[in-house]
């Protein structure tokens, strides 16, 4: 609907009021317009330039701080497995010291046989104590401690925190300490003691030398130090300091090797924790190449975006030369282009005249009414017998959109619709179209409208030129004429449900005698069942005991024969609406009620297949499924009735959207075949059928199921096959 929303627009007035641009106009706004344009262009992407480089700068800079962290975490991490080796050689030459000690008390212990040889055992003990640095532990197989109470009660308080008792943690060592090194460690505080047993058997006694807490700990802050001053780890243009939290003091912090309290932490510093002693290291840059390296490396950044800045200006500045001198050449072109088409436009419009003056002689020769539209102009031309077709006067219809305004409401969409494809489809000659007008007096008339939108190069259009006739007679007689055909289209219908009902009803001869043969053996046993009761009334026995048994067989024989005639009432009873079965069940429903004659003929039928639901008339397709059935039945007891022991057969396969059904009573001839849906068509004496059997069946498949029925010789029968069941 592009091209009608311009057009609406047009002819509504809606660029009235506006300024029309002559094409000397379009030329000015061609050759100033776009220089502008590149220029703002061109400053908005200098101050972006401007803005990207800077953030790159600060990018690449903070990439290089970063990557300075990084070697100076990685210088750290090396100078710590250094020193670390150390720390572990000390810490193997204090685990020698427990071992050695315990093998020496273990001797001590050997000589000791009395209480008095056990107070110099002790007072010999506390001399080790205090000249090695170390706590002792002696107890014996039942647990008695003969020294080192107070160890157990430091252990027990500040390595388990009091959640062991003195005898637990006894008899750990005994289980676990014999010859072995063993770490008490205090997590809260960050210390570590070790420990060593040896076992004297001969007095059955538990021997354990304890390290002091601070040792390890002091011995790694000793490492690091030494290790500090010596500076044999250090890498070129950096220095190494420690901290201790605990004391919260600084060794070497400003690479002048002494210990200081902390304030602050040096520019550019790294840090990291020391294992578990609350230590950590940290590396700093020397002065010298902090301001010799960084500062050039920072300055050697900078002077390279900045260098590239430049080039991407100067870039930018020769592209907006280019594009300016393109410009200049580009309205250039445009005012040639122009003044060839303004030409090219006069010419047109002096043959559009000419073509206008022939028009109007030919509107007055077909005396049809004319109407034009020039969208360029916005002037609307209705001719006299066009006005005198509808009522209307010059001044109450006089543009485009008046037109459109008495057009009916139900044709509006469509008749627009239809201007829109003939606009779009170059290769479409004429438009024509058969819509309604709303006259003066309110009435509405058909008219014939032939024309033709034309457009220019561009596929603007510029002019719509129509004829319009009075059809409104032909109209409303082809209106009548479609309501007559309406009505006979309606009573053949009618006449072909009579005719299915017909159908039904000539085929309830057959049927009452199905209903009475299956009433028969049911009436038979209600008559026994009576005489028995009769004969049998005066027993007292009978009558407290069987009687009611009696009656119930007697209900179910009557509930039976009530059944049937459900049955039967059901398929004669017409189908109203279409709705949605299963033709399955349809089939099986069908069956019983021919049930009785086919079991007395003695025909086996099966039924295999898919379920398969469709829409339609159950009822009628119930009567067609019979009248397949009833033909199949006749012939195959015409077989019978010549070759006697003939067994016959009806097979019934249910498909994806198809029924078909099998019979072996004898192949057909190709003029059967060709007729056998023909109306009053039979192979039957005239009292034996009427021939609308399976006429009845394709008219029920073809018109209420929407489906096709065919039938072919297969094997030693006819195979009708009903397709297309949805």
């Amino acid at each position: 609907m592009i091209v009608f929303d311009i057009i609406s627009k047009v002819t509504q007035g809606a660029y009235m009021h506006k300024k029309a641009y002559k094409l000397n106009d379009i030329d000015k706004i061609l050759t100033y317009v776009p220089p502008i344009v590149f220029l703002v262009i061109y400053f908005i992407s200098m101050v972006a330039l401007w803005g990207v480089e800077k953030h790159r700068e600060k990018s690449q800079i903070e990439i290089y701080k970063q990557q300075q962290k990084i070697i100076q975490q990685e210088y750290i991490n090396k100078y710590i497995v250094s020193v670390e080796k150390n720390v572990n050689k000390s810490i193997e030459k204090v685990e020698n010291r427990l071992r050695a000690t315990a093998e020496y008390l273990k001797g001590l212990t050997d000589g000791t046989t009395d209480i008095l040889d056990r107070e110099k055992l002790i007072q010999k003990i506390k001399e080790l104590e205090d000249k090695r640095q170390i706590r002792v532990l002696l107890f014996d197989d039942r647990l008695n401690i003969w020294y080192g109470n107070s160890t157990i009660e430091y252990i027990i308080k500040t390595i388990l925190k009091g959640k062991r008792s003195k005898k637990e943690i006894l008899q750990y060592m005994l289980a676990s300490s014999n010859k072995n090194t063993l770490k008490w460690q205090d997590t809260k505080n960050r210390r570590i003691q070790l420990s060593y047993f040896e076992y004297n058997k001969n007095r059955h006694l538990h021997i354990g030398v304890f390290s002091y807490t601070d040792k390890f700990r002091n011995l790694t802050t000793t490492a690091y130090i030494n290790a500090i001053a010596s500076a044999i780890y250090n890498p070129q243009g950096y220095y190494f300091w420690l901290y201790d939290a605990d004391r919260k003091k600084v060794y070497n912090v400003a690479n002048m090797m002494e210990w200081k309290d902390i304030s602050y932490m040096p520019a550019g510093a790294s840090l990291v924790p020391i294992g578990k002693y609350n230590l950590s290291i940290g590396i700093t840059p020397t002065n010298g190449v902090l301001f010799s390296n960084d500062n050039k490396t920072i300055f050697d950044i900078k002077s390279k975006l900045r260098k590239r800045r430049d080039v991407l200006a100067l870039l930018m500045t020769i592209a907006l030369i280019v594009m300016l001198l393109f410009s200049f050449l580009f309205s250039k072109v445009i005012k040639s282009i122009f003044a060839n088409y303004e030409r090219i436009e006069k010419k047109k419009n002096r043959q559009i005249s000419k073509l206008k003056e022939r028009y109007e002689l030919a509107v007055i020769a077909s005396n049809d009414g004319l109407w034009d539209v020039n969208f360029k102009t916005n002037y609307t031309y209705f001719s006299q017998k066009w006005y005198d077709m509808l009522g209307y006067t010059p001044e109450e219809i006089k543009s485009y959109s008046d037109w459109i305004g008495l057009i009916h409401p139900d044709d509006k969409d469509r008749v627009l619709n239809k201007i829109q494809e003939h606009t779009l489809n170059k290769h479409n000659e004429h438009l024509i179209s058969e819509y309604r007008l709303r006259k003066k007096d309110g009435e509405y008339i058909w008219v014939l409208g032939r024309g033709k939108v034309f457009v220019d190069d561009d596929g603007t259009p510029t002019r719509l030129s129509m004829m319009s006739m009075d059809i409104n007679d032909k109209k409303m007689a082809d209106e009548k004429m479609q309501e007559l055909v309406a009505k006979e289209v309606a009573k053949n219908e009618q006449k072909r449900k009579m005719l299915i009902q017909q159908n039904k009803m000539a085929a309830m001869g057959e049927m009452i005698g199905a209903i009475a043969h299956q009433w028969r053996q049911p009436l038979n046993n209600i008559s026994l069942i009576l005489h028995f009761v009769r004969d049998n009334a005066k027993d007292p026995e009978f009558v407290k005991n069987k009687m009611d048994d009696f009656v119930e067989r007697a209900k179910m024989q009557i509930e039976y024969m009530s059944h049937t005639i459900d049955d039967f009432r059901d398929f004669y009873r017409p189908s109203k609406a279409k709705a949605t079965f299963c033709v399955n069940d349809a089939i099986k429903s069908t069956l019983a009620i021919v049930g009785t004659q086919i079991e007395k003929n003695k025909i086996d039928v099966s039924i295999s297949g898919d379920k398969l639901m469709v829409h339609g008339h159950e009822n009628e397709f119930k009567q067609a499924i019979l009248n397949i059935i009833s033909n199949a039945q006749d012939a195959i007891l015409s077989q019978k009735s010549t070759k006697g022991n003939f067994q016959g057969k009806i097979d019934i396969t249910i498909q994806k959207d198809s029924v078909k059904i099998y019979n072996n009573g004898g192949i057909a001839t190709s003029e059967v075949l060709d007729r056998m849906f023909e109306p009053y068509f039979t192979t039957k004496f005239e009292d034996k059928g009427t021939g609308i059997g399976l006429y009845m069946t394709k008219m029920i498949i073809e018109n209420s199921m929407s489906a096709e029925i065919t039938a072919r010789n297969y094997q030693e029968g006819v195979e009708f096959t009903i397709k297309g069941l949805k």
